[in-house]
């Protein structure tokens, strides 16, 4: 009996169908047009030159890159939530820039050098605005003030000018953040603005339960700590050449990510599972 359940229900779990909608999203993108050398110089004047407090300007721009005609209200509602999700949950605003650099077209070698190049513009930035605190603090609160937070920005300005002696190295700490918030915009984010605007095609209802099963948050830091990280969490600092030489195709490659997400995630269910999820929807 159990053989005839799975052969009747899980052909219906089609991991191509399944990721259609939402990947049909990311490949119409704007951004997915662009060289990467196109968007490199936006990113890193954008970081550089501090219009990060405007977000309106913030807004326009990302809209601008990652708009997709035949989702226009799913797309400039993912901008929205990209923008939220980078302030609420990392408390920084530059990460939707450094995905920008994941969509455009590039290779291993060039996309490197653009991350880098953006990296350290974003780095420098940080700690130029560090500093400036530290300063108006001591002004403010007298010299102990200023020498107290003093002592906390004096890691980040070593950090910074490490990364300028050798811009190879980044954070371990920088990286996972970076890392963690694209797989999410990748996969979780665009979920439900998919299912409440219902642009592209059609998609089962189904579809949606499977896919926030699939992309969930554990699913999310269980990849990004036993897939991308499983040789590194032990670092404070990583060699951003061997890290990108390692994991390049698999960030680079949203569409086959988010299959093999889904395909686990169906692969692990029973045929008594796949027949209620698709009888109950």
């Amino acid at each position: 009996m159990g053989v005839i359940c799975d052969s009747i229900a899980r052909p219906r779990l089609n991991s191509d169908e399944i990721v259609r909608n939402i990947n049909l999203l990311f490949q119409g993108m704007l951004i997915r047009k662009f060289g990467i050398d196109q968007i490199t110089e936006k990113v890193r004047s954008r970081v550089q030159g501090g219009k990060i407090a405007d977000l309106e300007g913030w807004k326009s721009f990302l809209n601008d890159e990652i708009y997709n005609s035949e989702y226009g209200q799913t797309s400039r509602a993912l901008v929205n939530e990209a923008m939220q999700d980078a302030q609420t949950n990392y408390g920084d605003q530059t990460l939707p820039l450094l995905s920008l650099l994941f969509l455009a077209n590039s290779d291993q070698s060039n996309f490197v050098n653009a991350f880098k190049a953006v990296n350290l513009a974003r780095r420098t930035k940080e700690t130029g605005n560090q500093i400036m605190n530290v300063v108006n603090a001591g002004m403010q609160g007298g010299l102990l003030a200023g020498i107290a937070q003093g002592i906390g920005v004096l890691s980040n300005v070593t950090g910074t000018i490490n990364q300028a002696q050798n811009p190879n190295m980044i954070r371990r700490d920088d990286l996972k953040n970076l890392t963690s918030y694209h797989l999410n915009f990748l996969t979780l984010l665009p979920v439900n603005l998919l299912a409440n605007y219902g642009e592209g095609i059609p998609m089962k209802r189904y579809f949606i339960q499977i896919l926030n099963s699939a992309f969930n948050k554990n699913v999310q830091n269980n990849f990004v700590e036993n897939t991308l990280f499983a040789n590194y969490n032990n670092q404070e600092e990583i060699d951003v050449d061997q890290f990108f030489m390692e994991n390049y195709n698999t960030l680079k490659d949203d569409n086959l990510l988010r299959k093999g997400l889904v395909e686990n995630y169906i692969s692990n269910l029973s045929p008594t599972d796949i027949l209620q999820i698709v009888t109950s929807n």
